[in-house]
């Protein structure tokens, strides 16, 4: 017979909001935030986020710059583009 779900399912798993696992600064009393608070985890991490995301940015527009210089100083004028 098959079985339609999976046995670890049942098995006891520690999370982060059971109250069994050492927080650091990450529970409701010291956030202010209840643990359904998407993201409470990354409250103190907020500057490195925007960091990491303009940084990324940064990369991107790098690129994109570069491929258009790239492109630019490959164009022959007396050859039609089409």
């Amino acid at each position: 017979m098959k079985t339609l779900y999976s046995i670890r399912r049942f098995y006891h798993m520690e999370t982060l909001f059971n109250g069994n696992l050492p927080l650091a600064g990450r529970d409701q009393e010291t956030t202010g935030f209840a643990w359904w608070a998407r993201n409470a985890r990354l409250i103190n991490l907020s500057s490195k986020l925007v960091g990491a995301h303009v940084a990324h940015v940064g990369l991107i527009i790098f690129w994109a710059e570069a491929m258009n210089l790239f492109e630019v100083a490959h164009i022959v004028p007396e050859k039609s583009m089409y």
